[in-house]
């Protein structure tokens, strides 16, 4: 049977999930809140609905996941002075020592297809995904 994008496409995404949640476990964290800290760590003191919008999460899942991540210690929550419906989700000192023992997912998939894949052959794969992101 001849492979199709979509299909091709997906099976490529779920191999990536299950590297992602390899490596969130190695750090001791599901990949949720593994993502959002990756956001974080990119830019602090982004606003609840600026996270959630970065992690493709809707409201009510995304104050879930803060909840949790306020529980074990990785975040605190910051309303802002000006206008107290804004709150801002910054990283504790425990969420930016992890960021020192992280890897990075870039740098863990970069050694996972080490030689599979030439510097072009990566070139073209980024230029054709950035391509399909802004179509869809």
């Amino acid at each position: 049977m001849e492979s199709k994008l979509a299909l091709s496409l997906y099976l490529a995404y779920k191999k990536l999930q299950i590297h992602f949640t390899n490596l969130a476990e190695q750090m001791g964290l599901d990949p949720a809140p593994l993502s959002a800290l990756m956001k974080l760590w990119c830019q602090d003191g982004l606003t609840v609905t600026e996270l959630g919008d970065k992690l493709s999460l809707k409201a009510s899942t995304i104050t879930s996941l803060i909840d949790r991540m306020e529980r074990d210690g990785l975040v605190y929550r910051e309303r802002n002075r000006e206008d107290r419906r804004v709150v801002r989700i910054y990283l504790t000192e425990k969420a930016k020592q992890i960021k020192n023992n992280f890897p990075g997912f870039e740098e863990y998939i970069q050694e996972v297809i080490k030689g599979k894949f030439t510097p072009e052959e990566q070139e073209t794969l980024i230029k054709l995904l950035r391509k399909l992101e802004a179509t869809l």
